[in-house]
């Protein structure tokens, strides 16, 4: 008679651990979820609920405007693969830029 198997709760540092992991890998999905013993649809849920977005907190960067200007000129406009917009009133460094990149 076979005895069934004993699942784990894993805890949540433990769910967004393989989360990143899985992110990081170059496996697929149905690869990654049979190395792990986890269900996709679980992997699913996981993802929704824990997910990496949710960490990601929106950063603003203050930018200071001349008061006497009422409507300032568009400088420049940076659009990231992550569809964040970054529009630019005044030259920047480059540096400041990268230090915007992950």
């Amino acid at each position: 008679m076979k005895h069934p198997v004993k699942y784990h709760r894993r805890s949540k540092k433990q769910i967004r651990a393989l989360l990143t992991i899985q992110e990081k890998s170059d496996l697929s999905l149905t690869a990654f979820c049979e190395i792990h013993k986890i269900h996709k649809n679980t992997f699913y849920n996981w993802r929704s609920k824990y997910g990496l977005q949710s960490d990601l907190t929106p950063q603003f960067i203050p930018v200071q405007l001349d008061k006497a200007e009422t409507a300032p000129a568009l400088f420049g406009e940076i659009e990231f693969p992550s569809r964040v917009v970054v529009r630019l009133y005044q030259q920047v460094d480059a540096s400041w830029i990268k230090s915007l990149l992950p």
